[in-house]
């Protein structure tokens, strides 16, 4: 298995400019606030989304997240967008080209 960097991210950024593969997204919540996160192709909010925007239930004890079995191409850059008014932490594997 290749190297996966991360980037943590707690309020809406860039991850990773330029092209790179987006393999996961790990979510950890305050419990109580419900984060809506959105991760894009792009070096804003404007690019192709990679992960749709999905509302992630605070109250389920443990980490969110997503994973997937295969890497996902961006082109342009890894852009997480995040709305939560409590605190949310959003880790974002990937490999830069």
């Amino acid at each position: 298995m290749e190297s996966v960097d991360t980037s943590k991210k707690t309020a809406s950024g860039i991850v990773y400019t330029g092209h790179s593969w987006l393999y996961d997204m790990l979510i950890g919540t305050d419990g109580v606030n419900n984060p809506t996160i959105t991760v894009y192709d792009g070096i804003d909010n404007s690019g192709v989304e990679k992960i749709p925007t999905n509302a992630y239930d605070a109250s389920a004890l443990g980490i969110n997240g997503v994973v997937y079995n295969a890497k996902r191409k961006c082109a342009k850059g890894i852009y997480v967008e995040i709305t939560c008014v409590g605190t949310v932490e959003v880790v974002v594997g990937y490999k830069g080209l």
